[in-house]
């Protein structure tokens, strides 16, 4: 059988129920447990700047890239949160559809930009010449066993677009217009509310009716059980990618457990005056 979320299913089965799913905390689904955490991305960043640092100092430059640090991370990266749309009601209710977010951290695309371009040069390099980015990223890839992110990134892609023609999510979808319709809001589905010309997510400004729609959105969208009828759907096409792929969802795990190893050395040799 082929992959179900890269083939399609026209008549798919019943999901397994999704018991106990209340909040978006809960919306964990089976492709997490093969993507990094924001700690392990933040222990992976700060042994690349480690990397990239003393590559930099063995031409003679000295640089400081910003920290990773993992709340930062967590703060800025939404998780499956937003996966379905809006659906956590307390961020509705203080950010209407924005992207609740901290302050935009100081990014390394943020900070390389400031530097003089002969330090950039050495930083990015060029087709012929490897900077110290990518030879940072080579040193914490080497002897890692090959795995397919972006292919992990389709098929996660994939699920949520079959998922959202599961006949449980459509049932929920019309449930979800006419609870929508009772609040005074007549939109034919939720990607409708959130592109409404009268937000403007670009700006900082959020409007009240702005913030009214989007909780009577994320309140319809549980009341429903639209969010648990696409998450459920979602679940159970990325178990069956797992199942019909076991070998590429090793190699992802195994990938990621290597370069962690490798972070987690570099780092704890840096801290002992090893390295740099």
């Amino acid at each position: 059988m082929t992959t179900a979320a890269a083939c399609g299913i026209d008549e798919p089965a019943p999901p397994t129920p999704a018991r106990g799913v209340a909040s978006v905390s809960e919306l964990v689904l089976p492709f997490d447990a093969y993507k990094s955490t924001p700690e392990q991305r933040a222990v992976l960043g700060n042994a690349h700047n480690h990397l990239v640092v003393r590559c930099m100092r063995k031409q003679g430059i000295t640089i400081k890239p910003p920290a990773e640090d993992p709340v930062t991370i967590a703060a800025v990266d939404p998780g499956n949160s937003r996966r379905y749309g809006v659906a956590d009601t307390e961020a509705a209710r203080l950010h209407g559809y924005h992207l609740a977010r901290p302050p935009s951290p100081d990014t390394t695309g943020a900070w390389a930009g400031k530097l003089p371009k002969p330090t950039r040069h050495r930083l990015y390099g060029t087709a012929a010449d490897r900077g110290c980015l990518d030879r940072a990223t080579l040193v914490l890839d080497k002897g890692a066993r090959k795995a397919d992110w972006p292919w992990l990134s389709l098929q996660d892609s994939l699920t949520l677009e079959q998922a959202a023609k599961h006949p449980s999510v459509t049932a929920a979808v019309k449930r979800w217009q006419s609870c929508m319709s009772q609040a005074g809001h007549s939109y034919p589905a939720p990607e409708a509310a959130i592109a409404d010309g009268r937000w403007d997510l670009d700006e900082p400004a959020v409007t009240e009716d702005e913030k009214q729609t989007a909780t009577a959105d994320t309140t319809c969208k549980w009341s429903s059980g639209l969010v648990a009828a696409w998450y459920a759907a979602d679940a159970e096409l990325q178990r069956a990618v797992i199942r019909d792929n076991a070998g590429r969802f090793d190699a992802l795990r195994a990938n990621l457990r290597q370069r962690l190893n490798r972070a987690s050395r570099l780092l704890a040799e840096h801290e002992g005056g090893q390295v740099g």
